[in-house]
Formats: C-alpha cells, structure tokens, sequence
C-alpha cells in the first residue's frame, strides 16, 4: 500500500513539473517573439544597445528570463550582432550574462564560444558561470568553449606583462634625448 502511494505521489509531482516546464517554455516563446517585434523595428546598427536597454529596464525577477528571450531574439535576427547584443545584456545587467549568453548559443551553436566570450569578458561577469550555462545550452561545444575561455583568460593575464614591457621601453626612449629613437 506504501508503494502505491509513493507511486502515485511520484505521478503527481511529476505532472506538475511537467506542467510547469510546458507554461514556461510557452512563456519563454512569447518572450522571445516580443523580443523579436521589438529588435527587428531596431536599426541594425541599435540592436546591442536596445538589448540592452530592454533588459536594463526589466524587472530585477525577470531580468533573466528577459536576457534570454532578448539574446535569443538577437542571434536569431542578425548572427553577426549576437554576440555584440551579449555583451551589451552583460555590461547592463552582469548577473544575467549566462542567461543571454546560453540563449544566444543555443540560437547560434556554433559560436557558442564567441558568446561565452563576449559575456565573460564583461567585468563583474563571472566567468565559470557563463562557461557553465554556455556548455549546458550547447554541450557538443564545450571543448571549444572551454578552449576559448583559458584562452582569453590566458591572453589576460599576458597584457600587465606586457604594460609593463611598453612602459620600459616608453621610458627608455625618453633618454634618447629627442633623437628620432622612439
């Protein structure tokens, strides 16, 4: 008799979660074709700030929910744009850049790392979330979105060498006492 009742307790949670992904894959659809009216009224040349803007402008609870229809709109309208429009959703709201950028994978998988990118590369980004999100939208991507994250990270932390390289040799030029040495 317990089993039974397990079982039929088990059924009816998992028609409600059923249920729940049915409302809010319906919900996302609606976002993302709103999303689409919107941008596509938008000069190409306004797309990124108008994400943006749209995502900026929603409320803190559906911020995210928002950046993803906003992404996904993006990448399906333009792909050269998406990840632009990505890192214009990160740079107004960073805690929602694996949103955006997941979403526009998923419209564009093979960028996905350029969307990794351009949403990591955002300061207050965080980093390991966007790679995360990125490689559970696109999972046949992730070497390469993985490969592209350690690489920027890489390159990253080469530039204060190399500040610090340019800032020598600007100093040493100065000595040259007006030469034509520079």
């Amino acid at each position: 008799m317990k089993t039974l009742n397990i079982l039929s307790m088990a059924t009816l949670v998992g028609g409600l979660f059923a249920l729940s992904a049915h409302v809010t894959v319906a919900q996302t659809a609606e976002r993302i074709s709103a999303a689409k009216d919107i941008l596509t009224k938008t000069p190409k040349a306004q797309i990124a700030s108008k994400a943006a803007q749209l995502v900026a402008n929603a409320p803190t609870k559906e911020k995210a929910a928002v950046a993803s229809a906003v992404a996904h709109a993006a990448a399906s309208i333009n792909a050269d744009l998406a990840s632009a429009a990505v890192a214009a959703i990160a740079s107004s709201a960073p805690a929602v850049a694996p949103a955006a950028a997941a979403a526009a994978a998923s419209e564009l998988p093979d960028s996905a790392p350029a969307m990794a990118l351009a949403a990591a590369d955002v300061p207050g980004v965080k980093a390991n979330d966007v790679r995360a999100a990125v490689i559970a939208a696109v999972p046949r991507q992730a070497a390469q979105v993985v490969s592209a994250l350690s690489r920027a990270k890489h390159g990253a932390s080469l530039l204060p060498g190399a500040a610090a390289v340019s800032v020598a040799a600007a100093g040493a030029s100065s000595g040259c006492r007006n030469m034509g040495v520079f």
